[in-house]
């Protein structure tokens, strides 16, 4: 598959970014991730996505001072990373993101998600079921465009979702947390109701990087 590699930061991290062309992979190139055969059935995007996301994050362990192995697949299909590194992948169109780090006390949890900037049109179609009515009241505040602030608190909560599922162990929505004083860089997320161990009120920073045509969120605690 042809990937062209780059990185970038975004709150003290190293993010690995793979930017690749879904129609060059090939059978053969599949077989260097441990669960190839889970992707048989798998359309060809998908299995490039899901290619470039794997070794995007094999060089981001690398990077983190781990062995450069490709996470596996676990039980709810997320990634699995090695004892004592934490990490998180995304991918969206023709590009995939990870990060990773050695996992401490002052960094135990970490998500990231990229997303193609939202239309004014999709961004409606989304915004009742992305965002909360105390949200509505925050993105207006904010001064944002409609759109860039809508795609904004879905990327983020994807990335908190990221964040806390490997510690919570269950699944939750978009209802769970509020974003707090909305901005393109830096913002919080306020969780609603318990997340596992983490109680209703914790709040989690979000760091944004926009660009014309996309954004990234990254989620880290």
């Amino acid at each position: 598959m042809h990937t062209t590699h780059t990185t970038f930061q975004l709150a003290g991290l190293t993010v690995q970014r793979l930017d690749f062309q879904p129609h060059s992979v090939s059978p053969a190139d599949l077989l260097v991730l441990p669960h190839a055969a889970q992707l048989n059935n798998a359309v060809p995007t998908r299995q490039a996505e899901h290619l470039a996301g794997r070794l995007a994050a094999a060089i981001a362990l690398r990077d983190a001072g781990a062995e450069a192995v490709i996470p596996g697949i676990g039980a709810h299909r997320e990634p699995l990373w090695p004892a004592g590194f934490i990490g998180s992948i995304s991918h969206f169109q023709r590009t995939a993101l990870a990060v990773a780090a050695r996992q401490r006390a002052s960094l135990n949890l970490v998500g990231i998600d990229g997303e193609a900037l939202l239309d004014a049109a999709s961004a409606q179609e989304i915004v009742d079921e992305a965002l909360n009515p105390d949200e509505h009241a925050a993105l207006r505040a904010s001064g944002l465009p409609f759109a860039l602030a809508v795609t904004l608190i879905f990327s983020a909560k994807e990335s908190l979702f990221k964040a806390l599922f490997p510690q919570a162990g269950d699944w939750f929505g978009f209802d769970a947390a509020s974003a707090v004083v909305l901005s393109a860089e830096r913002f919080s997320l306020r969780l609603n109701y318990p997340v596992g161990a983490f109680p209703a009120g914790a709040c989690f920073e979000v760091h944004a990087l926009c660009s014309e045509a996309h954004l990234v969120t990254l989620v880290r605690g």
